[in-house]
């Protein structure tokens, strides 16, 4: 960083404060899955991507310290910090968004941010494991990814473990329990926060819309980047009149 400063001069400099500005957006958003007649139920986000990218999603849910799949050294925890501790597994997916949801609209799967189905050989194209959360959360259960997707619309569903494709179409994830560690009394909802963020992507939400654009570039660097062309026409200007 200091060699490239010592190269682009004062005027490099101004410039590289106002790229600053345009820094990578977050979003957070959250939700509950309840237990119900038959089930439980899962959210559905609707994501409108207006041009073509990556970001990242790291989820948060099941509230506790232990990383491993046993409950030994199992120690609860108020992640979200909304005054109560509750227990989510989520198995999020994410659709192609037709205007009917149906199996062959599923894109991909990501239950744990271990690996395990994050990415697997039929989603390789979109998604890209980042090898755990950074929000606190659970290393194991949380998914925590990378997605790339081209403009478009699309739907990332959360589920408790697990939700099938019929499963989904029906609106219910049947005969599922909530996934509490072993001992636990049972609890009739699940919370969970989605964190959204990128380097080059801005987040909008309205409803449960979720609309991803381009980071602008600043007017005032249109503004410094004609002041360096008009600077460079007064040079050549200079050196023809000589």
């Amino acid at each position: 960083m200091n060699k490239l400063i010592k190269s682009i001069g004062v005027a490099g400099l101004a410039g590289c404060a106002l790229f600053a500005e345009a820094q990578a957006n977050t979003l957070q958003v959250s939700g509950t899955i309840y237990k119900v007649s038959g089930g439980t139920t899962y959210d559905t986000w609707k994501i409108n991507m207006l041009s073509g990218g990556t970001f990242k999603v790291d989820v948060l849910a099941y509230e506790a310290t232990q990383k491993q799949t046993s409950t030994a050294g199992y120690q609860e925890v108020d992640l979200n910090n909304d005054g109560e501790i509750t227990f989510l597994d989520p198995d999020t997916y994410i659709y192609r968004d037709d205007g009917l949801l149906d199996a062959g609209d599923m894109l991909a799967r990501c239950d744990d941010s271990d690996g395990n189905h994050c990415p697997d050989s039929s989603n390789q194209r979109i998604l890209t494991n980042t090898d755990g959360s950074a929000d606190g959360s659970l290393f194991l259960r949380d998914p925590a990814f990378n997605v790339t997707l081209q403009a478009g619309n699309y739907l990332y569903l959360v589920a408790d473990y697990t939700l099938s494709t019929s499963e989904a179409v029906a609106g219910i994830n049947t005969n599922d329990n909530l996934t509490l560690p072993t001992g636990l009394p049972a609890r009739d909802h699940g919370d969970y926060r989605l964190t959204l963020s990128s380097d080059t992507l801005n987040f909008s939400l309205v409803g449960n819309t979720i609309t991803v654009s381009q980071v602008p570039i600043p007017g005032a660097v249109w503004l410094f980047g004609s002041a360096l062309a008009g600077l460079a026409t007064v040079g050549r200007r200079k050196i023809a009149g000589v």
